[in-house]
């Protein structure tokens, strides 16, 4: 596999957010009056009140990524462990799995089935390829449409913007108690988000690393809320990177279960030749 599918594939692995389809779609509102303005700690109580629960989460999906003008249509199946793992199996319109990856908090593991090939790393080679700011916890959280849960809040302001609340939070941190033993992070984040007015769920995140250029920045679009045990949750999702190149992402979800025990299945073959 030439380097440049690698690439390609580390990258759809890393940025699949979000999630499901079902029959029953929330009803779209048209807002016909200006919405009431709250504080911050009010908007981040709500928000965290509505945001996605769960243990293990699992659905297919149909992903196009485009760069430049390049283009590439996958389909596959997305499984989660809440704030353990989460597993991907890509196939091609042919129907035969190409590749397969797992991803903890440290790790990436990646088996490419075309030519019998693997890779293990740590995931902070995922800043090496995407040129961006991203770990696990940041991950999972935008595969879910919820906020940080590894991160601390500070320096932070909440206003409305074209029919939604928006909150800005600088200088976020990762808590101490998620570090391992002898590292330290001393990356900084800068996000925003909006919410709906209604439901208090993530329409959009902007995420980029303080200091950096402006321009060069994660943002995902959260749309189609679907109603599945009494939650809501996004069935469409675009992700846009915008760094060295801009990359653009666009995942729709389908046949979702949501708390149902799962296997994680990653065996690497004795005649399978490492990557590196």
């Amino acid at each position: 596999m030439n380097k440049y599918i690698k690439k390609v594939l580390f990258l759809l692995l890393i940025v699949n957010l979000a999630f499901f389809g079902t029959s029953c779609k929330s009803k779209k509102h048209v807002l016909k009056e200006s919405i009431k303005e709250y504080g911050f700690s009010y908007l981040y109580a709500r928000m965290l009140e509505n945001q996605m629960q769960f243990d293990y989460l699992s659905a297919s999906f149909n992903l196009v990524y485009k760069q430049e003008k390049n283009k590439t249509n996958l389909r596959g199946q997305l499984r989660m462990k809440n704030d353990s793992l989460v597993w991907m199996s890509f196939t091609p319109l042919l129907g035969i799995e190409a590749a397969r990856v797992m991803i903890t908090n440290d790790s990436i593991k990646f088996l490419n089935r075309l030519n019998k090939s693997y890779f293990v790393g740590k995931f902070d080679l995922v800043d090496s390829l995407l040129n961006t700011t991203i770990d696990f916890s940041l991950l999972q959280s935008l595969l879910v449409g919820n906020d940080l849960s590894q991160y601390d809040v500070n320096k932070f302001r909440s206003s409305v913007d074209n029919g939604m609340y928006r909150m800005t939070i600088r200088e976020r941190r990762k808590i101490k108690r998620f570090f391992k033993k002898g590292e330290v992070d001393t990356r900084v984040l800068v996000q925003q988000i909006w919410l709906d007015p209604e439901t208090f769920r993530i329409t959009r995140v902007d995420v980029k690393e303080q200091g950096e250029d402006e321009n060069n920045k994660l943002q995902v679009y959260y749309n189609d809320y679907i109603n599945i045990g009494d939650q809501l949750f996004p069935s469409k999702i675009r992700i846009e990177i915008k760094s060295q190149k801009s990359i653009f992402i666009d995942v729709n979800f389908s046949k979702e279960t949501v708390n149902k025990p799962l296997n994680f299945p990653f065996k690497i073959p004795s005649k399978y030749d490492n990557m590196l």
